[in-house]
């Protein structure tokens, strides 16, 4: 009786080629503040932020299929928390942000039980409303809020501890990929494993993940709450960076960009936030540097609303996707040729059929076998 074959153990992540990715890619990241300016830096700090609120959006957009347009509100006010904790009350920065993260939770929860008996169109509506009010809100309690003018801080907060030779911005952005990392491998456990299993089901039949015990509103209560907190705590980094908050900075178009840099960068993709955001960032520059003046701004809104509809057409999953399954299909492609290529037995090891190089405990029949 043969002993039955073992079955192959899988690869650490760490020799996986998207684990050899990530590793590669947090390598270089901590080497960039190293090697570009401090004004390059504020740009990549602005990305990084602004990529963690995206990821947060992806959670409840492409892993559990809702709908928000209001993230920007969420932003607005993980940002306003940041900053009046810090000039009204002294509260370190890093307490700050950890209110910023309990506002977006709590906010996420006001928003979210309401949003149970609602869904698809009706959640987008009922998060545009309240994207369209908080800016108004906020600039009507001008003696607590600063109005129009809005919050600003006298230096950046970022200062590295004694004995750390580091700029602010280098501080900041090291800071800022360290919460994006940590964040992004928290969004990616609850989407793998059963809770994964679970909002695919959600995604794809809501009856029939019902019928198999899937508790599909208490799933999307929890979509909703933790993207809400990432936002949360993604408008506090920003305001960080920036020293300043304005309520003109979280206006319904802000939060209309946010849903945009998901699609085009991949709804369920976590690089494709990062994409997304360095679109939203690098894309007003590039149009100024094309067409000078106000009409800038136009402009890039209309390469944006341009490059959504080339994505919804031909990358329905986003660049990060799109790039991927190019990246795959070439290598299936060097594969294939490999694989097709002519062959010599007597250079490959293992695999020669001269039978005076069999070993003495090879039989007659199987050198006969050999010379057919």
């Amino acid at each position: 009786m043969t002993s039955p074959i073992p079955y192959p153990h899988a690869r650490p992540w760490y020799r996986t080629p998207r684990g050899l990715l990530t590793l590669a890619l947090l390598v270089v990241g901590v080497a960039i503040p190293f090697l570009v300016s401090d004004y390059d830096l504020f740009n990549m700090t602005r990305v990084l932020a602004i990529a963690l609120g995206v990821a947060g959006l992806n959670l409840l957009v492409g892993f559990s299929g809702q709908i928000s347009v209001g993230h920007g509100a969420i932003f607005g006010i993980g940002g306003y928390t940041t900053m009046l904790l810090m000039l009204n009350l002294d509260v370190p920065w890093p307490l700050a942000l950890m209110a910023s993260i309990g506002a977006g939770l709590i906010v996420g929860l006001a928003i979210g039980i309401p949003a149970l008996k609602l869904g698809g169109l009706n959640l987008g509506l009922f998060t545009i409303a309240i994207a369209a009010v908080f800016p108004l809100v906020v600039s009507r309690f001008s003696d607590f809020t600063g109005g129009t003018v809005g919050l600003a801080l006298p230096t950046s907060p970022f200062v590295a501890p004694d004995g750390i030779a580091l700029t602010p911005a280098q501080f900041g952005f090291l800071f800022a990929l360290l919460a994006l990392a940590g964040t992004l491998v928290l969004l990616r456990n609850i989407t793998v494993g059963r809770f994964g299993r679970a909002y695919a089901a959600i995604r794809t039949n809501r009856i029939l993940a019902v019928s198999n015990g899937v508790r599909v509103p208490q799933l999307k209560l929890i979509a909703f709450v933790v993207s809400s907190a990432v936002a949360g705590l993604a408008g506090g980094i920003l305001v960080l960076v920036l020293t300043v908050a304005t309520p003109d900075s979280y206006l319904l178009t802000f939060s209309l960009i946010l849903l945009m840099a998901a699609t085009v960068g991949g709804s369920r993709s976590w690089i494709g936030a990062i994409v997304g955001a360095a679109i939203v960032v690098y894309l007003p520059d590039f149009a100024s540097k094309v067409l000078p003046g106000q009409a800038s701004g136009q402009f890039a809104q209309l390469i944006f609303a341009v490059l959504l509809g080339v994505c919804l057409i031909l990358a329905p999953g986003g660049l990060a996707a799109w790039s991927t399954s190019i990246g795959r299909s070439g290598a299936a492609l060097v594969r294939g040729r490999r694989s097709t290529a002519p062959r010599n037995p007597k250079t490959e090891s293992g695999s020669n059929t001269d039978p005076e190089s069999y070993p003495e405990t090879t039989t007659a029949s199987t050198r006969k076998e050999a010379n057919r």
